[in-house]
């Protein structure tokens, strides 16, 4: 059984984290920055064996923070299962451990909430953080993008709705009724949210960025095998017919052969274009892509890496972005601190 709803609580930040001890603190610092007072936090330590929850108990004295442990590594969705089963807010909203919200996120979320009041599913746009630069926006805010009752298979892939979880708000209730993350997905989240879409959770966008996602080395979205596989998983959940699964199916093994070969590696993603696509694959122009040498797609991906170091420099940037920059700078800075 969930939490008891507290009537001044509107948000239950739901923050899990395994062996990112010092990111894990400063997306905790940036929860408590928020200019919203009504939330608490669950930060879940999962199994961690690097000082985690010794790192994050610096911030324990704030009683909106609670910090939860497991013996052992249980897995992201199970982490954030167990948070949920103890939330008290109106909404749950999500913080990856390597990401960061903007001061004031939670109170536009829920200046959004209070307009589409009917709406259980609320994600925002974010800063892209790579290569210590700020290269853009999680998405164009000029693009269309649907809102409303929507199909459930809009949550699956880029091609509907540009969100991660980071940037997620859900109705606490939803929970209650269609169930929570399934456990044995390991690498992706969109199931959860292709069920609660196809069972009729209304959905709302606010376009403004309000947090900035980290790209770096290491992260789950980057295992993209497993990525299309629990993909398809989350198809299944989606109430899509099986014409739309076929469609889908093709545009996701497309998004992810290309993901695969900006990560320098055409033989994988030249496989799964032939096992899915069989020889129509070879009439894409991503196929064609796949003949290039590895080590040629590798040097391209350090020159566009010293291309957008270069071309994205804090001198260069606006002033909105110079003001961005000066709040982040002593924040990642603290990471690199040891003690």
């Amino acid at each position: 059984m969930l939490g008891t709803a507290m009537a001044d609580l509107f948000f239950s930040v739901v923050l899990p984290t395994y062996n990112r001890a010092r990111m894990a603190l400063t997306a905790l610092k940036t929860v408590r920055l928020q200019t919203s007072p009504d939330w608490e936090c669950l930060a879940v330590d999962d199994g961690s064996t690097d000082g985690t929850a010794q790192i994050l108990s610096r911030l324990a004295d704030d009683p909106r923070i609670r910090i939860l442990t497991s013996e052992r590594n249980l897995g992201m969705n199970a982490s954030r299962n167990r948070a949920i089963q103890e939330a008290r807010g109106r909404f749950v909203t999500f913080l990856d451990s390597d990401d960061l919200w903007l001061a004031p996120r939670l109170e536009r979320f829920r200046r959004r909430l209070t307009e589409v009041p009917e709406s259980g599913f609320l994600f925002s746009n974010a800063y892209v953080w790579r290569y210590n630069r700020i290269l853009g926006t999680l998405f164009d805010p000029a693009r269309a993008i649907p809102e409303g009752v929507v199909p459930g298979h809009y949550a699956v892939g880029d091609g509907h709705l540009p969100y991660v979880t980071t940037n997620v708000a859900i109705r606490r209730d939803a929970f209650e009724r269609w169930g929570t993350f399934r456990t044995e997905m390991k690498t992706l989240d969109t199931e959860l949210f292709a069920r609660f879409l196809n069972a009729g959770l209304p959905v709302a966008a606010i376009r403004e960025p309000l947090s900035v996602r980290r790209i770096h080395e290491g992260q789950l979205t980057g295992r993209h095998i497993e990525n299309f596989e629990e993909a398809l998983r989350a198809l299944e959940s989606s109430g899509a017919s099986a014409e739309i699964r076929r469609e889908r199916r093709k545009a996701i093994c497309l998004e992810v052969a290309l993901y695969l070969l900006k990560e320098g590696e055409p033989g994988q993603a030249r496989s799964l274009l032939l096992r899915e696509l069989g020889s129509g694959a070879r009439a894409t122009s991503i196929f064609r892509w796949t003949s290039v040498p590895r080590p040629a797609l590798k040097a391209a991906k350090k020159l566009r890496r010293l291309w957008l170091t270069a071309s994205r420099h804090p001198a260069l940037a606006s002033p909105e972005l110079r003001r961005l920059y000066d709040w982040l700078a002593p924040l990642i800075e603290a990471e690199r601190v040891s003690d």
